[in-house]
């Protein structure tokens, strides 16, 4: 079996499927929340800009997870 949480971006707040371990997020007010792929590749280049590390995306970061995994 596998598992997908669907949770809204926290930066555009559309609605997205990911994987809750690999997907990038941010913590705000002491939990984790889920960035979409469209907003990290929005914010990377001001991030170098201002000389952050971009936010890398893992390739299983929006994929279902095996629910053993959790």
């Amino acid at each position: 079996m596998y598992a997908i949480l669907f949770t809204p971006c926290f930066s555009c707040e559309s609605v997205i499927g990911c994987n809750p371990i690999h997907v990038p997020s941010i913590v705000w007010k002491g939990s984790r929340r889920p960035i979409c792929k469209d907003c990290v590749e929005m914010v990377n280049p001001f991030r170098i800009e201002n000389g952050l590390e971009p936010i890398q995306i893992h390739p299983e970061a929006y994929e279902p997870v095996p629910e053993g995994q959790l």
